[in-house]
């Protein structure tokens, strides 16, 4: 967090919050990733399932100071097929070392539930690129705000469970946040 600031008191959880009627304001999801598996150079993306999801790649370069780096966070409404021509993946699997994929199907909790899958995983997808955007090889959605596109945005509570990719997954994620610079406190009586 940067310097001087704290985080602003939303005043209760995420689940307690609510502006309307008919639920609370923060939609919930869980993404529960996958094992890595190794995708081999030469060879196709290692998918075993043809659900809407999220997906991560990793690389493992031996010298590097870090093992399993988080290199790219994208979204597939068929996995099946989007690896058959996606030139990004296909240059990260090219390079040195090993590259491995892992997914993640998003799960609704609770009652407040997205209809539209596309844009609930437009919108995971931007966040989670926010979320660990310092080392990742994304060319879009690295500097525009979640949620400034013509659809707006929802605030999102974003639960990651399953593989945890040495502590570089967030365990969740509560947007929008937002962090306060407290100004100078004058109101004690003298």
């Amino acid at each position: 967090m940067p310097t001087g600031y704290k985080m602003a008191d939303f005043g209760g959880q995420p689940s307690e919050i609510s502006n309307r009627s008919d639920g609370p304001l923060f939609q919930t999801v869980e993404l529960n990733w996958s094992k890595p598996k190794l995708w081999e150079k030469g060879f196709g993306a290692p998918v075993d399932h043809d659900e809407p999801c999220l997906y991560l790649l990793q690389r493992d370069h031996p010298s590097s100071t870090r093992s399993m780096r988080i290199v790219y966070v994208g979204l597939t409404v068929s996995p099946k097929t989007r690896f058959l021509n996606h030139p990004t993946a296909n240059r990260i699997v090219g390079m040195r070392g090993s590259t491995f994929l892992s997914y993640a199907v998003v799960r609704f909790t609770g009652r407040n539930r997205e209809t539209r899958e596309k844009y609930t995983l437009e919108q995971v997808e931007h966040l989670l690129i926010w979320a660990l955007w310092n080392e990742l090889e994304n060319e879009k959605k690295m500097f525009t705000l979640p949620g400034m596109g013509v659809n707006g945005g929802t605030a999102w509570q974003i639960l990651n469970s399953g593989y945890r990719f040495q502590g570089q997954m967030p365990k969740e994620i509560v947007y929008p946040w937002m962090v306060i610079k407290p100004g100078r406190d004058r109101s004690a009586r003298r």
